[in-house]
């Protein structure tokens, strides 16, 4: 990224920025098991990427965060605008940022969301559905046993909120991603167990 200058950026200050900033949000470190997820995943499905991109920057950056209260619930063609994003997080972090960061922050997460498909369109932005594969419903899963969660509680968190799950459909996802040897999944009776072997996970 800095040496390579992979990202295209003209000067070396630009470089070395970028690469801080994705560092916050992705970690682009093999010690840290969400990154090493997120690379066991991306390599898999290439159709995923997006999401599972947003996925890790969602668990890192709480203004991205705080911004999905502006589209979590709405219906597929529903206008949604920079102002709309910038009021929810407003709704969260109140006076800590100036009004020229809300502006700006308003701005960036929607071209953020509009990357993982929740919106589409530039100047107008429509709210789009999700399609989740299982490869980012694996990965979802993952970060929610890391978050303490076990059996369908892997899927009970914020980070499958964003693929949008349908209530009562985890199990069926859950399968989905084991089917494809993505997961591990034993169902008995009400017991559910959940783990992950290629990352060394069990839940």
């Amino acid at each position: 990224m800095v040496d390579g200058n992979v990202l295209g950026r003209p000067t070396q200050s630009g470089r070395l920025r970028s690469f801080r900033h994705l560092r916050e949000l992705y970690f682009l470190d093999p010690g840290r098991t969400e990154f090493t997820a997120l690379r066991h995943f991306w390599d898999l499905d290439r159709s995923s990427r997006p999401l599972l991109a947003g996925l890790l920057a969602f668990t890192r950056d709480e203004v991205f965060r705080a911004s999905f209260g502006a589209i979590a619930g709405l219906p597929a063609g529903a206008s949604v605008t920079s102002a709309d994003l910038t009021e929810a997080i407003t709704a969260q972090f109140g006076s800590e940022l100036s009004e020229s960061t809300l502006g700006k922050t308003g701005r960036n997460t929607g071209a953020c969301w509009t990357q993982t498909g929740h919106l589409a369109g530039r100047a107008k932005k429509i709210r789009t559905a999700v399609n989740a594969q299982p490869a980012a419903i694996a990965y979802a899963a993952y970060l929610g046993h890391l978050a303490g969660g076990r059996g369908l509680g892997v899927l009970d968190n914020p980070w499958s909120k964003i693929l949008e799950i349908a209530p009562g459909r985890s199990l069926d996802a859950l399968r989905n991603a084991h089917t494809q040897g993505l997961l591990d999944l034993l169902v008995a009776g009400n017991v559910v167990d959940v783990s992950f072997p290629a990352l060394g996970g069990v839940a």
